[in-house]
């Protein structure tokens, strides 16, 4: 259990405080003293990976959630230099990592939706803002320095992990061919194997009305696509559809239990005020169903 700065060395952090610099980012000198004094000094699995309070304060899972998998305005799909993900090109070493990940998060552009139709980024500029409303674990010194805090998490998440796979793995195992023959199974086809789930199973195919969190903003064109699904259910989706986040609750309501108009639902008036929501959590409306042989 080795220092996270013999994995993610004093180099690669200067390297990744001058990137954000000159992407204007605030709260560097505070950023980095939480390195010196802090991360740059824990051991990489009882200190980091185990940390509860990095869990809750999501410094690493945040920022994985907007740059993990991201489905570009044109359907490309592009991954973050990550054990994790679907990231095809080998990552022999750490500093071979770094370069690949460096080059995704400040060099690389993508194409994405928003409210105001299509925008082009920098990956970097994907991350959000961690609120103390929403995960109160987080401080307020954190929340002020949040975007490269969680930056600096993330990369010390992924270099950890480009660690123990290169240093565990034996010799006779290809870790990376192995990742991705899983890759194949389990998220290339992903959104088409959902829906064929949906159609398919009797319990989802045959019910009147299903409840979907979680899901990504590109399964609305997806599921209009698909030969069945569109022809037996409506798809209801809250006005506030997240296409960065990709975290949308909808709902699905058989066409045949539809008996009238359907209104989406405000439910900010009836929620306290510290009850923290995000666009596209809430799915609510209001509609006439009709049932038996009426």
């Amino acid at each position: 259990d080795v220092a996270v700065a013999e994995g993610f060395t004093p180099e690669m952090f200067s390297k990744l405080k001058d990137a954000m610099q000159a992407e204007g980012w605030a709260g560097l000198d505070g950023l980095e003293r939480v390195w010196l004094e802090d991360y740059s000094k824990r051991t990489i699995i009882r200190g980091f990976l185990k940390d509860k309070d990095m869990g809750s304060k999501r410094l690493a899972s945040m920022p994985d959630r907007f740059t993990n998998t991201i489905k570009a305005a044109d359907g490309t799909i592009v991954c973050r230099p990550s054990v994790i993900n679907n990231y095809s090109a080998e990552m022999r070493d750490l500093q071979s990592w770094f370069d690949q990940w460096f080059e995704f998060m400040f060099c690389s552009e993508v194409c994405m939706k928003s409210k105001q139709g299509e925008e082009s980024k920098k990956v970097c500029a994907l991350l959000q803002p961690i609120k103390r409303s929403k995960y109160p674990a987080i401080t307020a010194e954190e929340e002020a320095i949040s975007i490269p805090l969680q930056t600096l998490a993330l990369a010390i998440f992924d270099a950890i992990l480009v660690h123990v796979m290169n240093i565990c793995a034996p010799e006779s195992l290809n870790w990376h061919e192995l990742k991705l023959k899983f890759c194949d199974a389990l998220v290339v086809n992903k959104q088409a194997n959902v829906l064929n789930f949906l159609a398919e199973q009797a319990s989802f195919a045959d019910a009147d009305i299903v409840f979907l969190q979680e899901v990504a903003g590109d399964f609305l064109k997806a599921f209009e696509a698909h030969p069945t699904l569109a022809q037996r259910f409506a798809l209801l989706v809250p006005s506030a559809i997240d296409f960065v986040r990709n975290q949308n609750s909808l709902i699905l309501v058989a066409h045949a239990r539809l008996a009238g108009s359907v209104q989406e639902l405000d439910l900010g008036e009836f929620l306290s005020t510290d009850v923290p929501t995000a666009d596209g959590d809430l799915c609510a409306f209001c509609a006439s169903l009709r049932f038996g042989d009426a």
